[in-house]
């Protein structure tokens, strides 16, 4: 059989490399506030909105990255020895090609993927109890859904991702264009209501058949007429419990946190129950990413530490965690203490877990005498991606038996009551403990006969030799 042939730019274009990068995402946008928000221009997203491009060495040393132009060493090759760039724009107005350095987000999936640890679906998780949240893999086929998957059908699926928008996320401009997009699907929408009165009908009408003792597989589709149907529609406005749940079903759209309380003095519309993967995304929205956002595809946390010497271990090697902004008052209030775990920001370190092994030093407040900054060793326990792309990371401080095969000591700051390094070392070396009284004066008169202090000036002890001399003549 013939093979088609391609024209010369098709083959380009299927063998280019700059073809096959994604188009860029839409920057993470700021939350609405009437407060002075103060942002840089230079700091890490949360998440990558560029593809990373990376080239051989044999490529690398002819600045040849596969783009238009070649890139400068000097801020490629010379910076880094591992140099990773994102594209802004390939042809900008003075020809030249407009990159950046991607290594915030490279170096950052490399070290998350050395903690070995298994996305979950998002959760609370509470630091005043030992109690880690069951974990719950965004891989399972019950909850690895959207609109058009097919395990929708199965009992029980959820799905992470509606065809409608979350209305909480909308603004006003918004919430008005989706208004005049509803208003023209009207003819569709009110068929599909149609049917599902006469599919409510259809199963009342067995549900009645069975309890009679009749054949309620005889009984035929229920068909509704145009009365009926215009008096559903009637009944249906008038009971905001009764049409909450319709219009969430019929537009697919999803469900609303749960009412606080039903003894509200006001009428609501009742949303249904939500059919959204994870119970956190009904209060900040469905993910706008899959779950695991790519970062790891492992579904468990079923592995097997094997140490070298002393065999499979129940934790995996700690991880040291520094610490960004102690514990304190921050903008007016009391803030949690902050920590950085493989290149993500971790809340809440300062948990009840501490009481029983103290806690780290430099945690409670800032603390510039300890060498090299605050750091302590933590154990990874859980990781999520939130509905805004986030990495969400949870970590316990480890333990004693995790620290133990590896030899990982905790750093102790030295106090009053501590022997000093000089009193611990091997060699005969006595420290001088006496120290020079430099408030008293350099030179004392004393007897011939007693020797004169080594605090003497030269020229006090010359004089006194040259008196020696004189009265030996």
């Amino acid at each position: 059989m013939a093979t088609a042939r391609l024209s010369p730019t098709a083959n380009l274009l299927r063998k280019s490399r700059l073809f096959a990068l994604p188009q860029a995402l839409q920057p993470p946008q700021d939350p609405p506030s009437s407060k002075l928000v103060f942002e840089s221009n230079t700091s890490t997203l949360p998440h990558p909105i560029r593809a990373s491009i990376v080239t051989p060495q044999k490529s690398l040393a002819r600045g040849d990255w596969g783009l238009k132009r070649s890139l400068p060493a000097k801020s490629t090759s010379e910076k880094s020895s591992r140099p990773v760039v994102r594209v802004q724009a390939l042809d900008t107005y003075e020809h030249v090609t407009d990159f950046e350095s991607a290594a915030d987000h490279t170096l950052t999936l490399e070290k998350f993927q050395e903690l070995h640890m298994p996305m979950s679906l998002p959760s609370k998780v509470n630091y005043s109890t030992s109690i880690i949240p069951r974990h719950q893999s965004p891989f399972e086929s019950h909850v690895d859904n959207t609109e058009s998957s097919r395990g929708l059908a199965e009992t029980g699926a959820k799905q992470y991702r509606q065809s409608g928008p979350w209305l909480g996320g909308l603004t006003q401009a918004e919430f008005v264009d989706y208004l005049n997009q509803v208003r023209h699907q009207k003819p569709k929408l009110l068929e599909k209501l149609r049917e599902r009165f006469e599919a409510k009908r259809f199963a009342e009408a067995r549900k009645q058949a069975q309890d009679n003792g009749q054949d309620f597989e005889a009984i035929e589709p229920v068909k509704v007429t145009d009365e009926e149907f215009n008096t559903y529609i009637k009944t249906l406005r008038g009971d905001p419990f009764a049409l909450g749940p319709v219009v969430f079903e019929l537009l697919d759209l999803p469900a609303a946190p749960a009412v606080p309380s039903e003894r509200i003095g006001r009428k609501y519309y009742q949303s249904p129950g939500t059919k959204l993967s994870a119970a956190e995304y009904a209060v900040t929205g469905p993910p706008k990413t899959h779950p695991s956002a790519g970062l790891s595809y492992t579904r468990t946390h079923a592995l097997t530490y094997n140490h070298p010497v002393y065999g499979p271990q129940a934790y995996q090697r700690p991880v040291e965690a520094r610490i960004l902004r102690p514990k304190g008052r921050f903008k007016g209030r009391v803030s949690k203490a902050i920590a950085g775990v493989g290149g993500i920001a971790v809340e809440d370190l300062n948990a009840m877990t501490f009481v029983d092994q103290g806690t780290p030093p430099g945690l409670m407040s800032f603390d510039a005498t300890i060498p090299g900054g605050a750091k302590y060793w933590v154990t990874p326990v859980r990781a999520a991606v939130d509905a805004d792309g986030r990495i969400g990371l949870s970590s316990y401080r480890a333990s004693a038996t995790a620290k133990a095969p590896y030899g990982i000591q905790e750093f102790q700051k030295p106090s009053g009551t501590s022997i000093s390094e000089n009193a611990r070392r091997d060699a005969n070396v006595v420290p001088r403990l006496d120290k020079p009284r430099y408030n008293q004066p350099r030179f004392r008169p004393s007897p011939d006969n007693v020797p004169r202090s080594p605090e003497q000036s030269k020229e006090d002890i010359v004089n006194s030799l040259m008196q020696d001399l004189n009265s030996s003549r």
